[in-house]
């Protein structure tokens, strides 16, 4: 490969699977599947659930969706345009997006299907808190779920209602909670105070109203005769036999008061679905805090994963009320429009592998953080899932892979240039910039002309993990006086370990520069935003004061 000029590629045109699996079968999964029909795509649905073909449930669809919920049921069951792999498990996933590779484990059999893009949609689990209160599981002790499951059922809700219970709800104690945690709340003591002698006390510490509806919603339980008791700490409750006591102080009335309720429902916790561990394996995705599958990645929002194709949605990446998942669903679509199109793509490529160079250590293979270099003979990069950061091209000890737009020759000619630029008796300083971030900052900073180094060059990077360390030891050799490395913060990059890759490059060129007795001080690594123009001027002037220090 020749290097010393810009490579030129061809545009390729790519066909792509119209294809799309859904993986989840709840509200959310539904939804999805929907929609994308609509779109024109053939829906693969799989419900990833061992009982029926849909598993949405009281737990995940307030009372006043169900019926809306069970017509988008009916109306996915009779599409023809989505075919349904019930009680079908996910084992394993190949390929690139446009050409996935799917086998899923149907009893003893695996089946196995094409797919352009891959939605999950798996729903939440639940875990009861009834113990941290104390409490054994009875006919009167309860929890959110199964008080839900009494409502739903007419016969149980009778039986409620005839006893005219008197039923305490224990909120936000034991855990912090959620909006969706409290509208499931809000809905069970509307219902409750809706029963004729039926009446509800709540106990709650923090009130989560902040999604849409939910203050109304509580308003309108107070009106129909729902007390509420916000508290500072959790009330002191016993359980003896089928007699259950309430001790609490009343910061309104500043009195100890004590109730005798016919019921009590504990809150839960809601969590990741146990099956989002497997398909992050599987599927190769990042997974993020708590079970969920998407990371704490500002570029990862609403519905990417690090591998192009895979998109993640609802309850999958977090607890989401309905409407919020709902909307997951209008960005997921828009997102899978914009990969698959009409099944056909004009792509040039970001980055090209000189075969004759490769020795398949697969370096790159292990490195790429969006799964996109797979191999036969020699590595093959897929220009579709490729998104040009360069962290194979540095990381390459072969240098067999060249970005297009970033090539060694071109970053050669503008650290030349950068560092051999004309100033007057101040320092040379070049920063490398990633893109994503730190230009973004610096061409702000220039923009509202705050106070720069007048030596100071910006060389634009793809990502900071495109820095070769001999970037920066060329640098110096052509005239800078210092160099700074500047990328994103932790847990923000774009590439997900681009700054990771580019902070072992320059602990590695500390050591360097120590061996050949160029001072440590003469390069910096930081990290910033793209809105951080304010931090950006205050990094450079000070490495600028620091070099002039030393040389005077």
């Amino acid at each position: 490969m020749n290097t010393n000029t810009k490579l030129q590629t061809d545009m390729e045109k790519i066909d792509l699977s119209k294809d799309i699996a859904v993986i989840g079968g709840g509200y959310t999964g539904l939804k999805a599947a929907s929609r994308i029909s609509e779109s024109g795509y053939h829906v693969i649905l799989v419900p990833q659930h061992n009982d029926a073909d849909f598993n949405f449930s009281v737990l995940d669809v307030p009372s006043t969706e169900i019926n809306r919920v069970k017509a988008l049921e009916n109306e996915v069951a009779n599409n023809t345009n989505v075919e349904i792999l019930p009680k079908s498990t996910l084992v394993e996933a190949t390929g690139v997006p446009g050409d996935f590779t799917l086998k899923f484990l149907f009893a003893d059999s695996v089946i196995e299907k094409k797919a352009g893009a891959v939605v999950v949609a798996t729903d939440t689990a639940v875990n009861p808190l009834n113990t941290i209160y104390g409490l054994n599981p009875a006919e009167n002790v309860v929890s959110l779920s199964e008080f839900e499951n009494l409502l739903a059922s007419q016969d149980t809700k009778k039986e409620i209602q005839t006893g005219q219970k008197t039923v305490a709800f224990l909120v936000g104690f034991a855990h912090e909670g959620s909006p969706l945690l409290m509208k499931r709340i809000l809905n069970s003591v509307s219902e409750t105070v809706g029963m004729d002698g039926c009446s509800a006390y709540v106990y709650v510490n923090n009130i989560k109203v902040a999604d849409d509806g939910l203050e109304r919603l509580y308003k309108q339980s107070r009106d129909n005769g729902a007390i509420y008791f916000k508290l500072e700490k959790s009330p002191t409750v016993m359980q003896e036999n089928e007699s259950l006591t309430v001790r609490f102080h009343d910061p309104v009335i500043r009195k100890d008061i004590e109730l005798n309720p016919d019921m009590i429902v504990c809150e839960e916790s809601m969590i990741a679905d146990e099956t989002n561990l497997s398909l992050a394996k599987i599927l190769r995705i990042d997974q993020g805090p708590m079970g969920f599958l998407q990371n704490e990645n500002v570029h990862r929002l609403p519905v990417n994963s690090n591998r192009e194709g895979i998109f993640v949605i609802g309850s999958a990446r977090e607890v989401q009320s309905l409407s919020q998942s709902w909307t997951d669903v209008d960005n997921m679509v828009l997102r899978v429009k914009q990969l698959i199109g009409d099944g056909e793509k004009s792509i040039s490529a970001k980055a090209v592998v000189d075969r004759e160079k490769c020795t398949i250590c697969l370096t790159c293979y292990r490195c790429c953080p969006h799964e996109a270099i797979s191999w036969d003979d020699k590595a093959i990069i897929s220009q579709v899932a490729c998104q040009g950061c360069g962290i194979c091209a540095s990381e390459c000890p072969m240098d067999a892979i060249q970005l297009i737009d970033f090539t060694d020759a071109e970053m050669a000619d503008r650290i030349q240039k950068a560092a051999s630029a004309v100033t007057a008796n101040t320092p040379k300083l070049v920063a490398f910039c990633c893109q994503n971030s730190a230009y973004e900052a610096g061409m702000t900073a220039k923009a509202f002309n705050y106070q720069l180094p007048a030596g100071l060059q910006l060389i634009k990077v793809p990502c900071a993990g495109k820095i070769d360390i001999h970037y920066i030891l060329d640098a110096l050799v052509e005239g800078a006086d210092g160099v700074l490395v500047l990328a994103c913060h932790h847990g923000n990059c774009k590439s997900e370990s681009g700054n990771t890759y580019a902070k072992w490059r320059i602990n590695d060129a500390y050591r360097k520069l120590e061996q050949i007795g160029i001072e440590k001080n003469r390069l910096e690594f930081a990290t910033l935003a793209s809105n951080m123009a304010v931090d950006f001027a205050r990094i450079v002037i000070d490495m600028e004061k620091r070099i002039s220090q030393k040389k005077d």
